[in-house]
C-alpha cells in the first residue's frame, strides 16, 4: 500500500474539498439562473396573451400597447413583417427589415414555433413568433366572436380562416399578409439574476479558495503543533530518564577509571593494551553522557553577539588544522546567539564532514551575505558518501545514525541550537557526490 505524505494528502483534500463546494456553488447559482429563465417566459406567455387580448379593441397594437401600463412597461418595440421580411406595422424599437439570421441567435424555441433571443447588451429578450403560429393559438387566448364559427371551412388555411381575429377587427387585412411577429420585450428582472450570479461565482471561488487554503493551513499547523507537544513530553520522559541515566553512569565510570590507574601502577607493562582499550571506551561512554547533558540543557544560552568567521576558522583549526573558509566569504557577519552553542554546532558539522569518507583537504566553508534579506547563509562542504534519500527526512531526529559509532544526537543538539538563535539548518547532496550543511542566521548589525 502506498504511502502518501501528510502535506500532499492535505492538497489532494484541500482540492476535493474545494471541488465539493464549487459544485455546490454551481448547482445553486445555476438553479437561480434556471428560475429566472422559467419566470421570464412565463411573463413572456402572459404578455402575449394580454397584447392579443386588447387588441379587440383598438386598431392597430401601438394603441394597444400604449392603454396598458403593463404592456407599456414591458414592450419596448413591436413589429409585423412580411413574407418578403419587409415591414408590415412597426412601432416602438423594432428593425426596419427583418434578419431572419437573429433566429440562429435563439436560445430556446418552444413547441408552438416560438424564439426567444436574449439581447447580450441589454436587459431586454426578442420574442420572434411566426405567424401561422399565432392564427393557432387557442380561441380563449384571442378574441372571440359569433361570426367565426359561420365562417369555418371556408378557405384554404383554416387556421387563419377559423380565427376569431378575422371578424369586426379592421386591422385584420394587415394581419392576413404578415410571415414573422417580433416583440422586443423588456426583462430587468431576469439579466439583474444573471449580472449577480456572474458576478457572485468567481467572487464565490475565490472565498472558497482561500477557505480551502486557511482550513489546509490551519489543520498543518494544529499538526504540527501537536507533533511539537508530542516530541516535548518525549523530551521531559527522555530528560528526566536521561538525568538519571548519567548519574548513575557517572559513578561506575569514576570507578572504573581508579581502578584501570592503580592497575596501570600495579603492572603497567603487561596489561598496558587492555587497560588503554578499557580507558578508551569509558572516556566513549562519557562524552556520550556530557552529548545527552548538552541536548538537554537550555538551547538559548547567553545570546551575544557573535562573529561567525572568527567562531568557525577558531573550530576548523582547532579540528582540521587549518583555515577551511573560502576567501571571498565575508568576515564582518554578526548574529545574536550562545557563543559556545554556535561552536558546538560548527564542531559537528566539521566532524560529521571529516567522517563522510571523502578527502580531508576538500571539506570547506563560506560565509555570504543575502542581499535584500538581512541575513548570513554559512556553509560547510565536504566530498563524502553523501546522504541517502531515506535519511534526509531523518538526519535531525535524536539518536538516529547511519555510522556504525556514531551516537545520533550531534545534529539534534545542532538543529536545537540553530533554532534557539533564530536560525534555520538543512542538510542536502551536493552534484559530483559529497553534502552540505546550509544555516540561515538573521545578521546582527
Amino acid at each position: 500500500m502506498v504511502k502518501i505524505e501528510q502535506r500532499t494528502a492535505s492538497w489532494i483534500a484541500a482540492f476535493l474539498g474545494w471541488a465539493l463546494l464549487s459544485a455546490l456553488t454551481i448547482f445553486v447559482l445555476w438553479g437561480q439562473r434556471d428560475r429566472a429563465r422559467l419566470i421570464r417566459d412565463n411573463d413572456n406567455e402572459q404578455i402575449l396573451n394580454v397584447l392579443f387580448t386588447s387588441q379587440r379593441e383598438f386598431d392597430d397594437f401601438g394603441s394597444a400597447i400604449a392603454a396598458n401600463s403593463v404592456l407599456a412597461e414591458r414592450i419596448l418595440g413591436f413589429a409585423i413583417y412580411d413574407k418578403n421580411l419587409a415591414p408590415i406595422y412597426r412601432w416602438g424599437q423594432s428593425p426596419q427589415v427583418f434578419d431572419e439570421d437573429l433566429l440562429d441567435e435563439s436560445t430556446s424555441r418552444d413547441r408552438f414555433g416560438r424564439f426567444t433571443i436574449p439581447d447580450q447588451k441589454g436587459n431586454r429578450i426578442k420574442f420572434v413568433i411566426h405567424a401561422d403560429r399565432i392564427f393557432a393559438l387557442p380561441q380563449n387566448n384571442l378574441p372571440s366572436n359569433d361570426a367565426n364559427n359561420r365562417n369555418r371551412g371556408r378557405n384554404n388555411n383554416p387556421s387563419r380562416q377559423n380565427n376569431p381575429l378575422r371578424e369586426n377587427n379592421p386591422f385584420y387585412n394587415t394581419l392576413a399578409g404578415s410571415s414573422w411577429f417580433y416583440i422586443d420585450i423588456s426583462h430587468p428582472a431576469y439579466w439583474r439574476t444573471n449580472m449577480v450570479t456572474a458576478i457572485l461565482f468567481p467572487f464565490i471561488e475565490l472565498i472558497l479558495l482561500a477557505l480551502v487554503f486557511y482550513i489546509r493551513h490551519l489543520y498543518l499547523r494544529n499538526r504540527e503543533y501537536g507533533e511539537r507537544i508530542e516530541a516535548q513530553k518525549n523530551l521531559v520522559v527522555l530528560g528526566t530518564a536521561a538525568s538519571t541515566l548519567a548519574h548513575e553512569i557517572k559513578n561506575p565510570l569514576l570507578s572504573i577509571r581508579l581502578q584501570t590507574g592503580i592497575l596501570q601502577k600495579l603492572d603497567g607493562e603487561n596489561v598496558g593494551d587492555e587497560i588503554n582499550r578499557i580507558n578508551e571506551e569509558v572516556d566513549r561512554i562519557s562524552a556520550l553522557v556530557y552529548r545527552v547533558n548538552d541536548f538537554l540543557r537550555d538551547a538559548a544560552g547567553n545570546r551575544t553577539k557573535v562573529n561567525v568567521y572568527d567562531a568557525l576558522a577558531e573550530v576548523s583549526q582547532r579540528i582540521c588544522g587549518r583555515n577551511i573558509i573560502s576567501d571571498d566569504s565575508i568576515r564582518d557577519g554578526m548574529i545574536l546567539a550562545d557563543a559556545d552553542r554556535i561552536r558546538s554546532v560548527f564542531e559537528n558539522l566539521i566532524r560529521n564532514a571529516l567522517e563522510a569518507g571523502g578527502a580531508p583537504e576538500e571539506i570547506g566553508a563560506s560565509i555570504i551575505r543575502n542581499a535584500g534579506r538581512n541575513s548570513i547563509t554559512i556553509s560547510v562542504v565536504d566530498r563524502g558518501k553523501g546522504i541517502g534519500e531515506a535519511d534526509l527526512k531523518r538526519v535531525f531526529d535524536p539518536f538516529f545514525t547511519s555510522k556504525s559509532t556514531g551516537t545520533g544526537i550531534g545534529l539534534s543538539i545542532s538543529k536545537r541550537f540553530v533554532e534557539a538563535a533564530g536560525g534555520s539548518i538543512e542538510l542536502k547532496n551536493r552534484d559530483g557526490g559529497g553534502a552540505a550543511a546550509e544555516l540561515i542566521f538573521s545578521e546582527d548589525k
